[in-house]
């Protein structure tokens, strides 16, 4: 290689680098120091507890539903879903602690904890639509479209205290 030509070769390697360390430099912001990851928003990740309202409008489970759900991530979870209905409201508990399930459907509470696998895996799944949809969520109401209905669920509370007796049928 003869001199005019390693000459080329050594400028092209500087013109890179300086335009290699420009760009980390603006990229950083001027400080010669990468920008930080930001910090995440408060979300439901991490939650050991929820509450949160669910209304659906259109498809054929229209109506609003309370959710209240604590020792998230855990064999032991509870959830609590109460569905108003005029004068009453029909509440279905799965207790996770306790290997059972209650419904009443406003003539007094049924035990169900012979079929708790079934309630567990029907309240469960239902529950995990609601919170993979809020993965997303840091604040307000969050909306999203599903078969045809429109889903908001507001009022929504991170790491609520609740109390185990809500999650028991009542005497």
């Amino acid at each position: 290689m003869d001199q005019k030509t390693m000459a080329i070769v050594v400028i092209a390697i500087v013109i890179v680098a300086v335009i290699g360390v420009a760009a980390y430099w603006m990229l950083s912001g001027g400080t010669g120091e990468p920008e930080p990851t930001p910090t995440p928003a408060p979300g439901i990740e991490g939650a050991t507890s929820l509450q949160y309202t669910v209304e659906i409008t259109g498809g054929e489970s229209a109506g609003t539903y309370k959710y209240y759900a604590k020792n998230i991530g855990t064999d032991d979870m509870m959830i609590r879903i109460e569905i108003p209905m005029g004068e009453t409201d029909l509440v279905y508990i799965v207790n996770g602690a306790q290997q059972k399930a209650w419904a009443n459907e406003g003539t007094g509470w049924t035990d169900l904890s012979d079929a708790f696998a079934d309630q567990w895996d029907l309240w469960k799944a239902t529950w995990d639509v609601y919170t993979d949809n809020l993965a997303t969520w840091t604040e307000g109401d969050h909306t999203y479209t599903e078969d045809g209905s429109t889903v908001t669920i507001t009022s929504i509370t991170v790491n609520p205290s609740l109390e185990d007796s809500l999650f028991e049928a009542e005497a």
